[in-house]
Order: C-alpha cells, then sequence, then structure tokens
C-alpha cells in the first residue's frame, strides 16, 4: 500500500452518550477503530514484509516438500502474520512452470459458539493462510519463495547459491524484508585482548553484536594473528549496523555457542578431543560459522610447512564434522556479502578459499594481510584492503547464517 492510499484511510470511532444503545453495529465501530489505528500505524512507521524468521528450506531427506518456518511479517495491508510453529507444504503441482509460494492474512470465525450446538461463533482467529500458485495474485500476499519446477526432478534442493538458482531449487531472491530501524552508530571500545559492546543508558535502541571467537591450535603463539583480527573487527564496525566483538584464547567447550563465528588458527598440526570435536558440532548445529587458517610467518617462528600442515589438520577436522569443504567460486555469497569481488583475492600467500557446511578454509593468510603482512613482507595498500574486505564478507556470511537458524 503506498501513501497515497494510507490517506484514503477513514478513522471512525463510537461516540459514547448516556442511552447509547450497544449492539453488533455498535461494538464492531468500537473494534474496527483500534484495528485500522494499528494497521494505519504498521504501514505509516515500520515497512512491510517479512520482519523476523519464514525461512524456506528443503525437506531432509530431500523430496516434493519444503519446510515453513516460524515467523512473523507484515502484509501490505497493515496486518500482521504470525506463523507459531514450523510448517511442511508439499507442492501440489506437477507440470514444469515457475511456482510462487505465498503467505496471506486470513481472517478465521472460531469457538465458543452461541448458543453452544452449532450456533454463530463468538470469536475470530486472525491466522493465514500458505498457497501455492502459477501467477501473483492481485489481493494482498507476500513471497515467501519461488521455485522453477521441473517434475522430472523429484525433489526441491536448497539453492546453492542465491545468485545462480538451477532447476527445482528454492530462490528466496524475490522475498520482500521488512527494513528494521536503524540504530545511531556507536563508536566501540579499543581494549588489549578483547573488543566489547558499549554499555548504554537502557533508552538506548539495542545494538545487535556478532561475537568472534579466536582460538589457537598446535604449538603457535596464543596472540597468532591477534593484532590482524582487531584491524578486522574495526573495519567490520565501520562498514555494518551492528558492533562486532573479539575474545581472544577462547576454549573449544560448550559455551562457545555465544559466537557467530570462531576464527582458529595455528603454525603446526593439531588434534582436538572428542569432547571439543562434539563442542564444535554442536556449534555448527546452531548455524554458527567456523573459519579456519593457517600462519606461514617464518619470522614467527613458523616452519615452512606450518600453514600447509595446520591446513590438513584442519580440512581432516572438516571431514570429521561431515562438512565437505570445495572451491569458492563465482557467484558464491561469499564473494558479495559485503563488498562484491569476481573472484577470491590474494593474501599473503596465493588466493584460495574452500567453503562448505559451514565451515572455511583459507590458504590465503588473511590474517597477517590484515596486520600489514610478514614483519620481513610488508604487503601493498591494495592487498590489505582487499584482504580486510574479504574478512568483512565473511563476518556478514556468518551473520546470515546464524539469522537464517533463528
Amino acid at each position: 500500500m503506498n501513501f497515497e492510499e494510507i490517506l484514503k484511510f477513514k478513522l471512525k470511532r463510537v461516540n459514547p452518550f448516556q442511552g447509547l444503545v450497544i449492539d453488533s453495529d455498535t461494538w464492531r465501530d468500537a473494534h474496527e477503530y483500534h484495528r485500522d489505528q494499528q494497521r494505519l500505524h504498521m504501514l505509516a512507521f515500520h515497512d512491510v514484509g517479512i520482519v523476523d524468521g519464514l525461512e524456506i528450506s528443503a525437506n531432509k531427506p530431500p523430496d516434493l516438500s519444503v519446510i515453513i518456518h516460524p515467523g512473523m511479517a507484515v502484509d501490505p495491508e497493515g496486518n500482521v502474520i504470525i506463523v507459531p510453529e514450523t510448517q511442511n507444504y508439499r507442492i501440489q503441482n506437477r507440470e514444469k512452470r515457475t511456482i510462487y509460494l505465498i503467505i496471506q492474512f486470513r481472517e478465521i470465525p472460531t469457538e465458543p459458539y452461541q448458543p453452544p450446538n452449532g450456533g454463530q461463533p463468538t470469536r475470530i482467529l486472525e491466522a493465514y493462510r500458505i498457497q501455492e500458485r502459477d501467477t501473483l495474485p492481485k489481493e494482498p500476499y507476500l513471497e515467501l519463495c519461488r521455485i522453477s519446477f521441473d517434475p522430472a526432478d523429484k525433489a526441491i534442493k536448497d539453492g546453492k547459491y542465491q545468485s545462480q538458482i538451477g532447476k527445482n531449487e528454492i530462490d528466496l531472491n524475490f522475498r520482500l524484508i521488512a527494513k528494521q530501524v536503524s540504530a545511531p552508530p556507536v563508536e566501540p571500545v579499543a581494549v588489549q585482548t578483547k573488543i566489547v559492546t558499549p554499555v548504554k543508558e537502557s533508552t538506548t535502541p539495542v545494538v545487535e553484536t556478532i561475537a568472534i571467537g579466536h582460538a589457537v591450535l598446535g604449538e603457535a603463539a596464543r596472540n597468532l594473528h591477534s593484532a590482524g583480527l582487531q584491524n578486522l573487527v574495526k573495519e567490520t564496525n565501520r562498514q555494518s549496523g551492528f558492533i562486532t566483538s573479539l575474545s581472544e584464547n577462547i576454549a573449544l567447550d560448550r559455551k562457545i555457542n555465544r559466537f557467530v563465528l570462531i576464527y582458529i588458527t595455528g603454525n603446526s598440526r593439531f588434534e582436538l578431543n572428542a569432547e571439543q570435536q562434539s563442542a564444535l558440532s554442536d556449534f555448527l548445529q546452531s548455524g554458527g560459522l567456523i573459519f579456519g587458517e593457517g600462519c606461514n610467518d617464518e619470522s614467527a617462528g613458523t616452519s615452512t610447512r606450518g600453514g600447509r600442515d595446520f591446513g590438513l589438520a584442519f580440512n581432516q577436522l572438516a571431514t570429521l564434522l561431515k562438512c565437505k569443504l570445495e572451491i569458492v567460486q563465482r557467484g558464491h555469497p561469499l564473494l558479495s556479502a559485503c563488498y562484491v569481488f569476481s573472484e577470491v583475492p590474494q593474501g599473503m600467500e596465493t588466493a584460495m578459499l574452500l567453503e562448505g557446511g559451514h565451515m572455511i578454509y583459507s590458504g590465503s593468510d588473511y590474517g597477517c594481510s590484515w596486520q600489514g603482512g610478514y614483519k620481513d613482507k610488508p604487503l601493498s595498500r591494495e592487498n590489505i584492503r582487499n584482504s580486510l574486505e574479504i574478512g568483512t564478507n565473511i563476518v556478514f556470511y556468518a551473520r546470515s547464517l546464524k539469522l537464517t537458524r533463528r
């Protein structure tokens, strides 16, 4: 609904006086006034679209069903739609065409009835309808997803890259997301080993915090890549509407689920015990992202094979955690989460980035790039900038994964 249509709202409320007859029309007018006020408020001061949740994912194991997760939305008429429970929707179409999965606000007369047996419903349930269509409706709706359906394939799949949607993959590019009210920028507090969100009075709008955990494995010094990570946090805070916080030298235990991203580094092989592996597995299931890369800085006491040995151990860890790492290619959301890249940029080493199952491995040693390069091998300004920008993309990507699981 555009602004001109909003101006056509006619707000009429009941004028109470002694002796006023309270019949069904009077009662209806009194309540419709408050409903119209709420709808007008939603349209004029907030935004239409999906407010939170309502993610769409393929069924597991894949079939012709999709999972609609709980969430809330505001439709183009200002009606609030709430889906309180997960829904499993089975695609009914059997022809080759584009399918639009939409949600619409609906009112359902419900109990108690008057008289009790077969009488008039005395309540109206504000509910919703999920519908599969081959054309978009003219009445108010919100699109959940669309699918270029081919009956030859007997399964609906998640879109691997939303920029390159294939047949029978869930296309989320046309979902209308309600814009959030932006909070005023808050400058991060400078600290020695941890960057924290500054404490504000209770009247200050709550600013989203993206928590990053830093873990050094193997025989490397505990401050490996610390300076680089702090530079990345500063860069991310300058480019986002949220605050990024950093906790260093964290233990890989059950408390790690408070983080959105865990950055693991080292300069030698490492092994994790069963409890640590279980904690990381739970972290991945919660929607967290693990980003690992080795260090090849010989001036920091690293052997020429240190970074490579770390990489082999990290890839073995990915296998144990059932994550299949694949080369990040053009079109991957990591290359456009904030800044746009046509290919993976070079860091201290040759550009290499692998991703899969909420795990990322970098062979580029961006950690050293974020702090200007090795002591005996400083980087160019362009290389440092590219490394910080791809690092920012990784933080944004981790945030998007975590939001999907909420």
